[in-house]
């Protein structure tokens, strides 16, 4: 059994030294960066900084609590997991920390390389990436099951880091999950009970479901979303259209809807 934390943080690494002239990449609302930390356990490493664009810094306090909330729900479910499956399974969840530069703030977290996009938020699952987007699949539906079907973590990607000298240091570390939740507590990539629904409407339990006793699944699904695997972010004005007693479904272009449409910094951390 697993006792160690499922984070994968800073460490003590508080201060990194930003890059700007290392462009990683860019969604819709945010740039990315390279940077190094300069001290602490992480000292010389490589670092990934993360700023909202300017025409967009207004929401990044909305924006940086969510993410940190979901971060940690999704903590809390992957240590769960990693109680349960076998060593080369476990999950390690990112969580980095705000830093200031330049009068900007940045989200400050260590570099992944190799990244792999293993499922989104809209109910695109990747068919492409073998027992590991199945164990990703699974942890999904894992976590659907443990909070009683009120949420669902997803948005899921990284990498799978290999280890063929330990198999006990073989893992998944993932960053920028989302979480949908039936009362959306998630923030903009929170899609709610449509976004729950549209994951069930394309997963099929594989090896990895119900290792522990039957899991449950809601039982009458539907595809809400055009699929994509950019993440998916809808305005708050429209979160009334996210309940299932809703019956309106989106469409490309769709007005309140916000997809990322750059997957430049997909490939790249």
């Amino acid at each position: 059994m697993s006792s160690s934390s499922a984070a994968r943080t800073n460490l003590t690494s508080n201060r990194v030294q930003l890059h700007r002239d290392q462009y990683v990449g860019e969604g819709t609302f945010r740039m990315v960066y390279g940077g190094t930390y300069l001290c602490g356990n992480r000292n010389s490493q490589e670092a990934v900084c993360k700023c909202f664009k300017s025409q967009y810094a207004g929401m990044e306090s909305d924006f940086f609590g969510s993410d940190f909330d979901a971060a940690d729900k999704a903590i809390q479910y992957a240590e769960e997991w990693n109680d349960l499956c076998a060593n080369d399974e476990t999950i390690l969840i990112t969580r980095g920390d705000i830093h200031t530069i330049g009068g900007t703030r940045y989200l400050v977290e260590p570099l992944i390389r190799n990244f792999t996009k293993f499922t989104s938020n809209n109910g695109w699952i990747s068919d492409d990436e073998g027992w590991h987007g199945e164990a990703m699949e699974a942890f999904s539906h894992f976590t659907y099951h443990r909070s009683g079907g009120n949420l669902l973590v997803c948005d899921l990607q990284g990498r799978f880091r290999h280890n063929r000298f330990a198999n006990n240091k073989s893992r998944f570390e993932l960053t920028d999950i989302a979480i949908c939740s039936r009362r959306r507590s998630y923030g903009v990539t929170d899609l709610g009970e449509k976004g729950i629904d549209s994951f069930f409407s394309n997963h099929v339990c594989n090896q990895f479901c119900n290792i522990n006793g039957h899991w449950a699944r809601p039982k009458r699904t539907r595809q809400w979303f055009p699929k994509s695997s950019s993440t998916t972010m809808i305005r708050s004005s429209q979160a009334s259209l996210l309940a299932l007693t809703n019956r309106s479904t989106f469409q490309p272009g769709f007005g309140g809807i916000l997809e990322d449409e750059n997957s430049d910094d997909s490939d790249s951390y």
